[in-house]
């Protein structure tokens, strides 16, 4: 088994090259999904002849390419034996990627900073946490925080680092009750201000085909916070009962969720309860290799 992870290898072209080189010796290569990474492996692979890997990518991310970009994307994706991906409901990539849904394959994501979440003891000091840069609705959450009666704490990070990721609060009138604070890259302090919220509110934006939300919902829940959630992509298809879901965009409804469920104790602990034994069996870094590996075992046995 090889491994040539960014933080090790920054360089792209030599790293893909050593991939390369070690997809040639092996039966399957696996893939953390950059569009950049792939398209250097598969133009190897399409110019080289001799024995391909089989080749698999996880965790699908390709925004909303058009044009050109697109049909290269099309074209590198046909290329994909499999994609391991965070969500269910796959209609909408196979429409605009031109893929059969038998390419697609659910795997459950994990507890991100488990071992720092299973030292906490969580309480409740009476505010809302929202946390994350990626595809984060700003303007909608002030608009339904907005003269509220309740703290708000938004914890992410500066413009030129959230703006790659869909997200911005450049023009936006940020709220009196609401603070800002600039650490989401500090996981213990990001963690240990999610542990002390009474509410999770994690508003995504309206009308996209990339997940966001994931990472940061599972850990609320197995902090037993009660989470309430925009709609979108890896939520709605695999969330069910365990969070309160509403519609992107839309502050009036976020706004009367939140109302309803900080001033119902029993409700916001019943959904509490319901996403702890929902993220408490995701386990960490370890339980995501053993999906992944029996993904792979299982393509491994497919004529």
């Amino acid at each position: 088994m090889y491994s040539y992870p960014a933080r090790l290898f920054p360089n792209a072209l030599l790293r893909n090259l050593r991939l390369y080189r070690s997809a040639r010796r092996s039966d399957h290569l696996v893939l953390g999904f950059d569009l950049s990474d792939l398209a250097i492996l598969v133009v190897l692979f399409a110019l080289t002849p001799g024995k391909r890997c089989r080749l698999t990518t996880f965790d699908l991310f390709v925004g909303d390419p058009r044009g050109c970009k697109l049909q290269f994307t099309r074209w590198c994706l046909r290329h994909v034996d499999r994609l391991l991906v965070l969500f269910r409901d796959t209609a909408p990539f196979e429409r605009l990627l031109d893929l059969p849904a038998s390419k697609f394959r659910y795997v459950p994501f994990k507890i991100n900073g488990i071992e720092i979440i299973r030292q906490m003891a969580p309480t409740d000091e009476g505010f809302i946490f929202c946390g994350g840069r990626s595809r984060r609705d700003f303007r909608t959450l002030f608009e339904a925080v907005r003269n509220l009666p309740c703290r708000v704490k938004v914890v992410t990070s500066g413009e030129t680092e959230m703006n790659p990721h869909g997200s911005t609060m450049a023009g936006l009138d940020v709220p009196p009750n609401v603070e800002i604070l600039r650490k989401d890259s500090d996981q213990r302090f990001f963690l240990d201000c999610m542990g002390r919220a009474r509410l999770v509110v994690l508003p995504l934006v309206k009308g996209t085909l990339t997940q966001a939300g994931i990472g940061v919902y599972i850990q609320a829940m197995a902090l037993r916070k009660c989470v309430i959630v925009s709609l979108g992509v890896g939520v709605s298809d695999v969330l069910t009962d365990q969070a309160v879901m509403v519609r992107p965009g839309d502050a009036a409804e976020l706004r009367s969720a939140i109302v309803r469920l900080w001033n119902d104790d029993s409700l916001r602990n019943a959904y509490a309860e319901r996403g702890y034994r929902y993220a408490t069996p995701l386990g960490g870094e370890d339980e995501l290799y053993r999906s992944i590996m029996g993904a792979l075992l299982e393509d491994s046995r497919s004529p």
